[in-house]
């Protein structure tokens, strides 16, 4: 493989080994996008994911969707399977972390890089929005492509709501020449932006749950996101950060109802809504977990797919009547 530029020649490089494409990768982004896409920008390389092991890449554009790279070179001698078996293992991995842990993981990186992309809009609760619904676009990037591994992304991407495009990046004259070529788009998923209140499908079960406790409720206390995996609940007059929720765990095939506390300003709020754990509502026993969200804490109880919707979506009426008055008042003291 060569190309020609000014009537000269250039014949195509191997790369030296994985850790060299990331650096060129981690320093122009750009290569992984079309210019009529959201611009880019690096966050870190080499992120220690809790369960995954190690992301490559981890990008973020002006929309605020993660983007998890996985950079891989032909000669590597794993299977194309295992590539993609382990792209998709850091998404669930990614999926699981709040915006706030993403942040501490990279040293406040994250934090900075939306504050670069839109000085004038926040990202910042619109890329947690994106990791807790599972929003993450997965980038593949190597050397070559072969046909093995074209076929299955582009069937991943034809039977499935993910994202995943792969990309050739070719070296020349010792790397100050790259080029990209976009092997298979993605699917483009509905991304949750601040502009948008995207929304993709949910589980009928989780959505019969929404649905039935959306009916009994009043428009202050109704679900306001539409993220895939969870609904965020909240009185007006409280910050974001504190709300309830209900969550779809796919994973336990699970249920969770929840009061999440995911910032430092309502931190404190644990030390009088701890008190609701071993309490039952529905019949289902309230458990306190310290370590959510960096030590903030969260109340959750937990009911089976197996169980009646309509009891679900009455224990969050019932946690709600519990714990608010404590919280309100905390939230209001002067």
């Amino acid at each position: 493989m060569a190309i020609s530029i000014n009537n000269k020649c250039l014949k195509k490089e191997e790369f030296k080994d994985e850790y060299e494409l990331q650096g060129y990768l981690e320093r122009s982004p750009y290569l992984l996008v079309s210019e009529s896409e959201p611009i880019v920008s690096s966050v870190q390389r080499e992120i220690n994911l809790p369960s995954a092991g190690i992301l490559d890449l981890l990008l973020v554009d002006e929309s605020g969707c993660p983007i998890a790279v996985e950079v891989k070179l032909s000669r590597n001698s794993q299977s194309r399977r295992e590539v993609v078996a382990q792209a998709f293992d850091y998404v669930s991995d990614l999926s699981q972390v709040t915006v706030d842990e993403l942040d501490a993981k990279v040293g406040g990186a994250l934090d900075q890089v939306l504050k670069d992309l839109n000085p004038n809009i926040s990202l910042w609760k619109t890329c947690g929005t994106n990791l807790r619904a599972g929003i993450i676009k997965v980038i593949i990037a190597v050397d070559e492509a072969n046909d093995d591994l074209i076929r299955i992304i582009r069937y991943i991407n034809d039977h499935s709501d993910l994202d995943v495009r792969l990309v050739a990046i070719r070296k020349f004259k010792n790397g100050e020449i790259l080029v990209p070529s976009i092997i298979v788009a993605g699917n483009k998923s509905q991304v949750v932006s601040s502009h948008s209140g995207g929304s993709v499908e949910m589980n009928p079960f989780f959505e019969e749950v929404v649905n039935i406790y959306n009916n009994s409720a009043t428009d202050e206390l109704k679900t306001r996101n539409r993220a895939k995996g969870y609904r965020q609940i909240y009185f007006t007059a409280w910050p974001w950060s504190v709300h309830y929720e209900f969550t779809d765990y796919k994973s336990s095939n699970q249920v969770g109802v929840e009061l999440h506390l995911e910032t430092d300003e309502v931190a404190h709020l644990g030390q009088i809504i701890k008190k609701y754990a071993g309490q039952t509502i529905s019949q289902s026993v309230i458990e306190w977990d310290k370590k959510w969200s960096k030590q903030r804490g969260r109340l959750s109880t937990f009911f089976s797919v197996e169980s009646d919707a309509e009891l679900i979506a009455r224990s969050m009426s019932e946690l709600i009547t519990l714990t608010s008055k404590d919280v309100n008042d905390k939230l209001t003291v002067p």
